[in-house]
């Protein structure tokens, strides 16, 4: 156990499977190749300059080699060492590499034709949607470099001010547009980042080319191609994230937003079929958004994954408890089927959500939110029926522990929600008495042993929900009804 995790001063930090490495490898290997062919050619064959460096093009080609090298060597660092939960989801990985990849070989193309075509923004908008803000920065600055080590090497010494030019535009217009709006992503919010990110690279590419010379003329001169590259990085962006979305298919804000809405196949369907599980859904999605929050996580994944995490329940619904009314099929059968239908609950969700391209990060939930906990209830009732040994194994749920904190988030007040409505005249206290044994108990059965949750984050979850329960639990006025169900 001590070789697969790496101590912290809060917690601990499980290492990603090593084959992940190997996997990230491969896709640089290919992002090489990609931006190196592409580059080859466009010398070969486009470029008119001989580069400022004046180098032949048997030393020019060996020197693309080792830059590209150097700086996806030192991408390939920052990606394993600062952003390593990354490695959990190569898709994704791979979906923001071939999204840089994209954007170099955009720009080595319009090269040909005018540097100041360089997107100098066109990364940090098509990252941004699908990971941190962190990633869209340095994936952006990694771009400009390697355009800007194009310019370098195909225009004359004249040009040089494009390449100056077009690393501190991309610098500055790349946090723009990863960091000018701190909330949550809406399609009206990503329009408005985007022009604003425009109109930010006019100004700046003014300013830089009219202070070169002080004179506008320069700027005059390159109106043109600046204007035309913003408004394709705008068109850009606005139509490569919803394919990407669907490609890879991934979350980003607005695919959560779509996710739960409750005309969503899989909702609309629990909200008709299993009044009771949806109603358990809205609250759980209530303390899990909640939670996410206090622990920085994103709250809107973990809202959708609130939604969908029993969607499994569909396929068995009068034999939850939630939606009986009254009649209780369990009272017919055998504990060891009642067991096996409770318990595949998890499974069937899986099958479900990706049945319906429900994202991984989103489907993976319902497999995980109750761990390999034993059904005590059915396990007990086992017990009290045979004087022989009953295997506790026969009585857990057919899943796995949660693999990262949106998942303890969800096991935490998926159980705390259940507990709390079933308690008698809970209180603050009760309640977070309750939520302590629970965490305790999960901690003891190796429930968060697989995820980087740390204790000062379960402390957080605890108090965020004993902090939502009076809101969500709250006692009503009793109304006096008079006869003709009229309020007096």
């Amino acid at each position: 156990m001590q070789e697969q995790t790496e101590k912290q001063n809060d917690g601990i930090t499980y290492a990603p499977p090593k084959s992940a490495y190997f996997w990230l490898v491969g896709i640089f290997a290919i992002t090489f190749a990609v931006i190196y062919i592409a580059l080859v050619l466009f010398v070969h064959f486009v470029a008119t300059g001989e580069g400022i460096l004046g180098l032949t093009e048997i030393q020019a080609l060996t020197l693309y080699v080792f830059v590209f090298l150097f700086f996806l060597v030192a991408l390939y660092i920052y990606l394993v060492v600062s952003r390593k939960e990354l490695l959990y989801s190569l898709k994704r990985l791979g979906a923001l590499m071939t999204l840089f990849t994209f954007v170099v070989v955009v720009n080595i193309v319009v090269i040909a034709f005018n540097p100041y075509l360089i997107c100098v923004a066109l990364a940090a908008m098509l990252v941004l949607p699908f990971s941190k803000k962190s990633d869209a920065f340095v994936l952006n600055a990694f771009a400009c470099l390697i355009s800007s080590f194009v310019l370098i090497a195909t225009l004359d010494f004249a040009e040089f001010p494009a390449v100056a030019f077009t690393l501190l535009a991309g610098m500055i217009c790349g946090a723009v547009a990863t960091y000018a709006f701190p909330f949550n992503m809406t399609r009206i919010v990503s329009i408005l980042r985007t022009f604003v990110t425009g109109v930010v690279t006019v100004v700046v590419y003014g300013v830089l080319l009219s202070t070169y010379k002080l004179d506008f003329q320069p700027f005059l001169d390159n109106i043109l191609y600046i204007g035309l590259s913003v408004v394709g990085e705008m068109f850009l962006a606005a139509v490569l994230v919803p394919i990407v979305e669907w490609v890879f298919n991934l979350t980003s804000d607005f695919k959560l937003t779509e996710l739960i809405n409750h005309r969503a196949p899989l909702i609309r369907r629990l909200s008709t079929e299993a009044p009771g599980t949806f109603n358990h859904s809205l609250a759980v999605a209530n303390f899990a958004e909640i939670c996410a929050d206090a622990i920085g996580e994103d709250p809107y994944l973990a809202r959708a994954c609130a939604y969908y995490h029993d969607v499994g329940k569909l396929n068995n619904v009068e034999y939850f408890t939630e939606n009986q009314a009254g009649y209780n099929p369990h009272d017919e059968i055998l504990p060891e089927v009642s067991a096996e239908i409770i318990r595949k609950h998890t499974v069937d969700g899986y099958d479900l959500c990706k049945q319906h391209r429900i994202p991984e990060e989103v489907a993976r939930i319902t497999i995980e939110h109750h761990g390999t906990l034993p059904i005590m209830y059915f396990y007990n009732k086992a017990k009290s029926l045979t004087d022989g040994e009953v295997d506790m194994d026969e009585y857990r749920y057919y899943g796995e522990i949660p693999t990262g904190k949106i998942g303890a988030i969800i096991m935490i007040c998926d159980s705390a929600e259940a507990a709390i409505r079933a308690m008698d005249n809970p209180t603050g206290d009760k309640v977070d008495k309750l939520l302590a044994g629970m965490i305790d108990e999960r901690l003891k059965l190796g429930q968060f042993d697989n995820c980087a949750i740390t204790m000062k984050d379960l402390t957080a979850i605890r108090l965020a929900i004993v902090g939502a329960y009076g809101g969500l639990y709250h006692k009503r006025i009793k109304y006096n009804i008079g006869r003709n169900g009229i309020n007096v």
